[in-house]
């Protein structure tokens, strides 16, 4: 092989990778290349800096085209080294999250008939063969010992109330001053019981229940408020909307018929007593499947490790250079909060929205709002249309010290980000309460 194949087979591999992303972006166009910077980021610097490579590979003096080549395809593996490391080191995390357990857990698990895998309210509706909102399933099993994640330090669990949700059975003796809706964050995935987000309200003298399975969207908490908020009566409730996957969420829920009927200003939410055997069977087929171990497949099969890895996605991210997929309009959006404010009001209750920004927005040398922040004006566009109010995390968390420190390793709150975002509800309770009461003490 003379050196002018050799300098143009070792520009070639790079070259070659290159071109994978606006292949990928082109052929899911609407996600990755409908939008300018999308198309620049995806499709324009990739297929230029590939074909800077060939046009080198070709036309370069030979040892130039040699150096050029090895350079890149160096750096290629030195990139892909990097990712591997990561990749690794998520992997134990994923597996932790889908709770992957160690023979003594699983011992633990198969002996205790109370306790549960974790589990989304999409896969409980699934196993129970639901069609109808009102004979919906939209909370976990009162009682059940529920399984979070699993550690290092073993499993992470909290015993559900009377309800199925995570809270002390005692918060309901009382008029609850506040309702949190919404997925893992509200649930406190893999936080010790005492310090998720509801118990650090509850120590800061807010009766709090958190009403949030992991997995659930803005229509599901709307079914779930529901059902639950006109026999609870929060004085507030508060959705609170994360932004890594919401919105993905409410793209999926409003493919499922009987749940988008929520939507309807006459939806029958149903009754919680109606589906205790619903629940009660749908519970059993649980338990059947409970000591199903987690393998590497469930990773492959559930996650996008492996085009996440092509993708050098976790070395791009700790480098601030992600770039998250286009966001589409969903009008839908708004009539979920038009329709939940309107609920809650209906018994003198304020709704008021919560936005979580991702993680990934401030890791890395380059990290920057601008590529996350179409999805978070259309969800405050929304709010503000519907003159609801927006505690937006996202402001308070970047001027940290260190932002990253308010993340668990699964992207989730630590235990000082559940803190964190409850000293900032509570200061949003405190001023509306100090608002009413300078209002009542003016019309005096």
């Amino acid at each position: 092989m003379t050196k002018r194949h050799l300098g143009l087979a070792v520009c070639a591999l790079p070259a070659l990778y290159l071109l994978l992303s606006p292949l990928y972006a082109l052929l899911h166009y609407h996600q990755f290349s409908a939008e300018t910077p999308h198309f620049i980021r995806y499709v324009l610097v990739p297929g230029l800096l590939a074909a800077a490579f060939i046009a080198v590979g070709l036309f370069a003096k030979p040892n130039l085209s040699v150096l050029a080549g090895v350079c890149g395809s160096s750096m290629l593996l030195g990139l892909f080294l990097f990712e591997a490391m990561h990749t690794v080191s998520a992997v134990t995390v994923r597996l932790g999250m889908f709770g992957k357990l160690s023979e003594a857990q699983a011992e633990t698990l198969r002996r205790n008939e109370n306790m549960v895998p974790g589990f989304t309210l999409r896969y409980l509706n699934r196993l129970s063969g639901t069609d109808e909102l009102a004979k919906a399933l939209l909370s976990g099993f009162p009682s059940a010992q529920v399984v979070l994640c699993t550690s290092g330090d073993g499993l992470v669990s909290y015993t559900a109330d009377r309800h199925g949700f995570n809270n002390p059975d005692h918060v309901y003796d009382d008029q609850l001053d506040l309702m949190l809706l919404g997925d893992s964050f509200v649930e406190g995935f893999c936080l010790p019981p005492g310090y998720d987000l509801a118990s650090r309200l509850r120590a800061a003298g807010i009766s709090t229940a958190s009403i949030g399975i992991r997995g659930n969207g803005p229509l599901t908490e709307l079914a779930t408020l529901g059902r639950f908020g006109a026999a609870l009566r929060p004085r507030r409730v508060m959705m609170v909307f994360f932004e890594g996957n919401d919105w993905e969420n409410l793209e999926r829920e409003l493919a499922v018929p009987w749940l988008r009927s929520a939507l309807s200003p006459d939806a029958d939410f149903g009754l919680q007593s109606t589906v205790q055997a619903s629940m009660h069977e749908t519970r059993n087929l649980l338990a059947e499947h409970k000591n199903t171990p987690v393998t590497g497949v469930d990773l492959l099969t559930r996650t996008a490790l492996l085009r996440n890895f092509v993708a050098l996605q976790q070395t791009l991210t700790r480098l601030g250079l992600v770039y998250p997929k286009i966001t589409p309009d969903n009008p839908e959006f708004r009539r979920i909060l038009h329709r939940a404010k309107e609920l809650t009001e209906s018994w003198g209750g304020s709704f008021t929205l919560v936005y979580v920004p991702r993680i990934d927005r401030f890791m890395g040398p380059f990290s920057s709002d601008r590529p996350f922040d179409p999805l978070r004006m259309k969800v405050l566009d929304a709010a503000a249309a519907e003159g609801i109010e927006v505690i937006d995390l996202n402001g308070a968390i970047r001027a940290q010290a260190d932002p990253l420190l308010m993340y668990a390793p699964d992207a989730h709150f630590s235990r000082a980000g559940a803190e964190f975002a409850a000293n900032e509800i509570r200061r949003h309770v405190v001023a509306a309460a100090s608002g009413a009461r300078e209002l009542v003490e003016n019309e005096e």
